[in-house]
């Protein structure tokens, strides 16, 4: 049994997280489908990211990604940012509280 705190099975945690660097974007940008345990997943790597004070940013997730994370109530939790290359220059778009 998985929690919505506890990372699939199958899926490795990312490295950036679990080494604790300074900050780790996700591009998001060709993800196509996401469903519950998508946002398991990114929930967990917040988690970690906020354990090792790593800023985690998402970038270029799509209108409906946005949606789902807005209508379950976890979008204020993140920051994002349109593509990589505005995250990198720190154009986020909303950023998460502590962060």
């Amino acid at each position: 049994m998985t929690s919505p705190f506890s990372p699939p099975p199958a899926s490795p945690a990312p490295a950036a997280v679990a080494e604790g660097a300074p900050w780790l974007i996700l591009d998001l940008e060709g993800l196509t489908f996401c469903d519950s345990t998508g946002l398991a997943e990114l929930l967990w790597i917040l988690r970690k990211s906020q354990e090792t004070r790593t800023r985690l940013v998402l970038a270029g997730a799509n209108r409906t990604l946005r949606h789902m994370m807005t209508v379950t109530g976890l979008l204020a939790h993140f920051t994002l940012a349109t593509s990589v290359e505005t995250a990198l220059t720190g154009e986020e778009l909303g950023a998460t509280e502590g962060h």
